[in-house]
């Protein structure tokens, strides 16, 4: 893990492997750390793809850019790291709920340079006010002392996680709320002023014909999962699943499920 120049910015990067290209985006609070610890391992033991999982802007160890607003701002500072790390190839992209809408802005901008896609948890609505959600739940209930983190930490992730088992607070303890505590604030205020594309995504040009892979929690309170079936007609060759007992954490409220669907997706990559 080291800073690097990427496209005349100083951008945190792990760059694991060697093959195909793959990039990581993260949602918007976390790091790279979430698909790292939570998905790479899937990559791990199937040689011939160089993973690159970034901090972006302004998030984890990557300094922030005043110059950057809203999601447009960012996305286009995605295509720009793209370009800059993978000039000859396309890239394959992974993303998790605000790293997954940013995942379709880059289609949307330069779908040439996109082979292939998995949205976990993703963003299909941006205005929180008009996304189609369920109330929270609690399925599974810790069955021991959450223990190890920091004073109130424990109460924040039993509140908001409908699968609050010792698996997923480790997740959160470990890996979620040291990279909130990274964000840069002022960052994190200038995405929100404008979280919502200035144009709809989803609805540039002809439907996408490259392999996709969408995998949503039936218990996600936070961006939900009726909203995301829009995303069949969107993307042509997708895959679309619903989880149960799970929320936005999905990665790590079904760990099982999650990689064999992305060995699924990376088996029609592959034949692509």
């Amino acid at each position: 893990m080291a800073h690097r120049e990427v496209a005349g910015r100083l951008i945190e990067v792990v760059e694991l492997g060697e093959g195909r290209p793959v990039v990581f985006l993260h949602g918007n609070g976390p790091d790279h750390r979430d698909l790292l610890v939570g998905i790479d391992g899937v990559f791990a033991a199937r040689p011939g793809y160089r993973r690159l999982h970034l901090d972006l802007p302004g998030y984890g160890r990557s300094p922030a850019d005043p110059a950057i607003h809203g999601s447009d701002g960012m996305a286009d500072v995605v295509v720009e790291l793209i370009d800059a790390l993978s000039p000859d190839a396309p890239v394959i992209l992974v993303g998790a709920s605000w790293g997954a809408y940013l995942a379709r802005g880059v289609i949307a901008r330069r779908p040439d340079r996109v082979a292939a896609v998995a949205m976990l948890v993703p963003v299909a609505i941006a205005d929180r006010a008009r996304r189609d959600l369920d109330p929270p739940r609690r399925l599974v209930a810790p069955d021991r002392p959450l223990t190890g983190g920091q004073p109130g930490q424990a109460d924040e992730f039993i509140e908001g996680s409908p699968v609050a088992g010792w698996p997923q607070w480790v997740h959160y303890r470990d890996v979620i709320a040291p990279a909130l505590a990274l964000a840069d604030e002022t960052a994190l205020e200038r995405i929100e002023a404008a979280y919502t594309f200035a144009e709809d995504i989803d609805a540039i040009g002809p439907p996408i014909e490259i392999p996709a892979l969408i995998v949503v929690g039936r218990q996600d309170a936070v961006v939900g999962y009726r909203d995301q079936l829009r995303l069949l007609e969107r993307f042509a060759r997708s895959s679309f699943a619903v989880l149960d007992v799970a929320g936005h954490g999905l990665p790590a409220d079904r760990p099982a499920v999650v990689a064999a669907l992305v060995e699924d997706w990376l088996d029609r990559v592959e034949l692509a």
